[in-house]
């Protein structure tokens, strides 16, 4: 099993509807190849992600996310063989975000800034899969989970 954490530039500004639909198509093939995770989206246009699965299921799937029109700068910040899965509840948890909800989280000001994009990859491989942990952690309230 792997897991993989990315980030992307979205081409455009997503609606709560239009993500509504995204994530019922993304829920559906998920469940049908057993990947789990979770996708932060920032509202103003950059998402981060980690998929967890098996190997060739992650890695058939992250080739289409780079190939996906909908966004670009596709960045891999980690890819690694796991045992245990940490977002195995979730076929696919999701949260729109807020700047007042990363404020305290060392780096995440990077994540809700567009221009600095390029520049979020970290030295620490684990950084993706530690922000997106923690927000599981303090969030009970994944929407459209």
């Amino acid at each position: 099993m792997i897991s993989v954490a990315y980030i992307s530039k979205a081409e455009k500004k997503f609606s709560t509807p239009e993500l509504i639909k995204m994530l019922d198509s993304f829920r559906k093939n998920n469940e049908k190849d057993t990947i789990s995770g979770v996708l932060l989206y920032n509202g103003a246009g950059t998402f981060i992600q980690v998929l967890e699965g098996s190997e060739a299921s992650v890695d058939t799937l992250y080739e289409k996310i780079k190939q996906d029109t909908r966004h670009s700068k596709v960045t891999c910040l980690r890819r690694a063989k796991i045992t245990n899965r940490s977002f195995s509840e979730w076929r696919m948890g999701f949260r729109k975000l807020s700047n007042d909800e990363l404020v305290d989280v060392s780096k995440m000001t990077i994540f809700m800034d567009d221009d600095k994009l390029e520049h979020f990859v970290s030295d620490d491989a684990d950084f993706a899969l530690k922000i997106l942990t923690n927000f599981k952690n303090k969030t009970k309230e994944l929407i459209f989970e």
